[in-house]
Formats: structure tokens, C-alpha cells, sequence
């Protein structure tokens, strides 16, 4: 149970962060918030254009994932090459 609780409050901090660095408004804010407790971080970045949020904060959202996917192509080629 309580290693359950640290992992919840390590994704809402990680959520909390990824909202303020992209200026996400407060609305949009808990409204990424309740889709990635309902989803998961998979599955919404795969659902970001499903989000009834601006269309600008939706672009910086899909920005954040190919971030994330070009660094994780990176390591995987780096782990790859040793």
C-alpha cells in the first residue's frame, strides 16, 4: 500500500511539473491531470488531440513527446552500440 501511495505522488509531482513547464492554464492543468490517472502516461500521449483543451497547450504537449520520444530513441541506440 504505501509503496502504491509514492508512486502516485511521484506521478502527480511529475504531472504538476510537466503542466507548469509547458504554462498549461489551470483548467488544462486538471484536465491532464485526471486523463493520465485514467489513462495512463502511454496511452494519453497517444490521446492528446481527444483533450478539450487549447490547441496551442495541445501543441506543446505533443512537443514534450517527441522530446521524449527522440531521447528515448537516442538511449536505446546508445545501449544498442555498447
Amino acid at each position: 500500500m504505501t509503496r502504491q501511495m509514492i508512486q502516485n505522488v511521484k506521478q502527480e509531482n511529475v504531472i504538476e511539473l510537466m503542466c507548469e513547464v509547458l504554462e498549461l492554464s489551470e483548467s488544462s492543468e486538471k484536465k491532464v491531470a485526471k486523463a493520465v490517472e485514467k489513462l495512463g502516461i502511454q496511452t494519453f500521449f497517444t490521446s492528446i488531440d481527444a483533450l478539450d483543451i487549447d490547441e496551442v497547450e495541445k501543441d506543446r504537449i505533443k512537443a514534450l513527446k517527441e522530446v521524449i520520444e527522440a531521447k528515448a530513441k537516442s538511449l536505446e541506440e546508445s545501449e544498442g552500440g555498447q
